[in-house]
């Protein structure tokens, strides 16, 4: 069985150097599937004046902008710390890691898009606002339990994935892993509730 950085990371990074384009193909996919939970609030706020075409563009443009941001935030911050604990190693090698460690965070994206698109289809959506709504208890309590265990999950993905790329030992890999893995998780709940 082939391995795979979801369930032997330790193996998928020491045995391959995982390639850049296969790491933006994944961060990308996470960033529309994310933008895409935000349609049916849009469809809400403007009704179905705008066009469907002008709603995949603006998914798309808007998946691919806050991938980058996130993508290049992560690489940065895991770049710059492991530097400061010893790492050595190239930030292409460090980019590219850091894009297929993010790969929970496509299964914890899917999980709470599918919740938002399920309540709108069934049309259970409660009527939001600007100025008031929000959305129920259980998508809110979804949102946050699939951020937290994607966020852990990439946390374990990235210590293996740093310690390859920055030569690091697992502890100080796992550290710089922790970092960005509990900082992202208090942004998380911090934006959530």
């Amino acid at each position: 069985m082939p391995s795979t950085p979801l369930f032997d990371p330790e193996r998928f990074f020491a045995e391959r150097t995982p390639s850049l384009l296969g790491a933006a193909a994944v961060v990308y996919a996470i960033g529309v599937v994310s933008v895409a939970s935000g349609v049916p609030l849009f469809e809400q706020a403007v009704g179905s004046d705008a066009s469907a075409g002008l709603v995949v563009v603006a998914v798309l443009l808007g998946g691919a902008v806050g991938a980058a941001g996130i993508w290049a935030l992560f690489t940065a911050v895991v770049y710059v710390l492991s530097g400061l604990l010893g790492g050595s190693g190239s930030l292409a090698r460090t980019a590219a890691n850091v894009g297929w460690g993010q790969l929970p965070n496509l299964l914890a994206s899917a999980v709470a898009t599918g919740a938002i698109w399920f309540l709108y289809l069934t049309g259970g959506l409660p009527s939001i606002t600007p100025t008031h709504g929000q959305l129920p208890l259980w998508v809110v309590l979804l949102q946050v339990t699939a951020n937290v265990a994607g966020y852990l999950w990439v946390g374990y993905l990235f210590a293996y994935g740093i310690r390859e790329a920055r030569n690091l030992t697992l502890r100080r890999a796992a550290v710089v892993a922790g970092v960005v893995s509990v900082g992202s998780i208090v942004f998380s709940l911090s934006s959530l509730l």
